[in-house]
């Protein structure tokens, strides 16, 4: 395993005897910088990896099994974005991500460590609500280990959480709830569109070397209903959620800095998603990967070459002091789409144990308009 590596496993391992101990959460701004760990390391390998198991072609992938853990690869998050409104207009962006990190491919043998305690599976999640009106955005993160069940995810009936912060499917529904200091959600979301396997069926690429790649597959438009509450106020609001699951063992080349992400739910009924993966001089490496949803549900995957991401201005956050993007171009030629987009509120930044970006942002083209959602790491 590469050094950097085995760091990177030294930290998770020492927050997780911090954290899940405690079982308490983290705000936003409690880490110094010091303290943060790179996401894009915990995705990164120039080598493959004997002991986990790697993305390194395809595969038939069987449902509902493949909703849940897939333990014998390192790194796997199921995410959720949304953009919701009241009757009124007001309007709130909504985050809930969980992240689950191998911490060893090996069980240990039979009566070397029989501790209910024992783990090999981390899990960590993100919980986020933009109040554009008001221009806040409430961060907060959670990390805990699989062990008697405090954390973890199953297939059948699905099922992923870390202690109260869970999704659950119900009856073909899937039932969200999460709650940091003074803000929760009570969503419920229901399926428009079926299934796309990102990539070659659901195998995506992420560089030169076969095991640069991840198993990857979204919901693109899923129907959302709920409430959002906010101090002592509960807001119902009703709009609509992107859905990503993903995972992988060395997704990402050693030369990769980061990525950005962008997705969208169109007006006439399409949604967009594209990716850039950025190498370390901030330039594409050549497997940004992307995808078009039609209105009627069938969808087309995009190459890197069928898109272009143009980044038109920047933002310094007044906490990290990074400098991100702040407003973009996007353009897929063959399907019609020309948008500049721009977040509903400059600083939607996670600055805890992972530092990133990750927002809602409009999208307004002359020919068509959406909502939908940034993310940036490796800024």
């Amino acid at each position: 395993m590469k050094s950097k590596t085995k760091r990177l496993f030294g930290v998770l391992v020492a927050a997780a005897m911090v954290w899940s101990l405690s079982g308490c959460g983290l705000s936003s701004g409690s880490d110094s910088d010091a303290d943060r760990i790179n996401i894009v390391q915990a995705l990164s390998s120039d080598e493959s990896n004997d002991c986990y198991e790697t993305a390194d072609g395809v595969i038939p992938f069987e449902f509902p099994r493949d909703h849940g853990a897939h333990d014998r690869f390192k790194t796997e998050w199921w995410y959720y974005t949304g953009n919701l409104k009241t009757v009124t207009g007001r309007h709130f962006g909504y985050q809930l991500t969980f992240f689950r990190q191998g911490l060893a491919c090996e069980v240990a043998p039979p009566g070397e460590n029989t501790s209910e305690w024992q783990t090999r599976q981390l899990y960590f999640a993100h919980f986020a609500v933009t109040d554009t009106r008001e221009k806040r955005f409430h961060s907060g993160m959670r990390m805990n280990r699989d062990s008697l069940g405090i954390s973890g995810a199953l297939s059948d009936p699905f099922q992923v959480w870390i202690d109260d912060w869970q999704v659950t499917e119900k009856e073909g529904l899937l039932m969200m709830s999460a709650r940091h200091e003074r803000v929760s959600v009570q969503l419920q979301l229901t399926r428009e569109k079926p299934m796309i396997l990102q990539g070659d069926n659901g195998f995506s690429r992420k560089g030169r070397d076969d095991f640069n790649a991840s198993y990857y597959y979204s919901l693109p438009r899923l129907a959302t209903r709920g409430d959002i509450r906010i101090e002592d106020i509960t807001y119902p609001v009703t709009g609509l959620s992107w859905f990503d699951h993903e995972w992988s063992t060395s997704a990402l080349s050693a030369d990769v800095v980061g990525w950005d992400w962008f997705s969208v739910h169109l007006d006439d009924g399409r949604d967009l998603m594209v990716c850039r993966v950025r190498n370390a001089q901030g330039a594409a490496n050549g497997y940004g990967f992307g995808s078009v949803s039609r209105a009627d549900g069938s969808f087309v995957i995009l190459s890197e070459d069928e898109f272009q991401i143009r980044v038109t201005d920047h933002w310094k956050s007044p906490e990290s002091g990074t400098t991100y993007p702040s407003a973009w171009q996007i353009l897929v030629p063959d399907h019609d789409i020309s948008l500049n987009v721009v977040p509903v509120i400059p600083n939607q930044e996670h600055v805890s144990l992972f530092a990133y970006w990750e927002g809602a942002a409009r999208f307004e083209g002359d020919t068509v308009s959406g909502i939908g959602y940034v993310e940036m790491t490796g800024y």
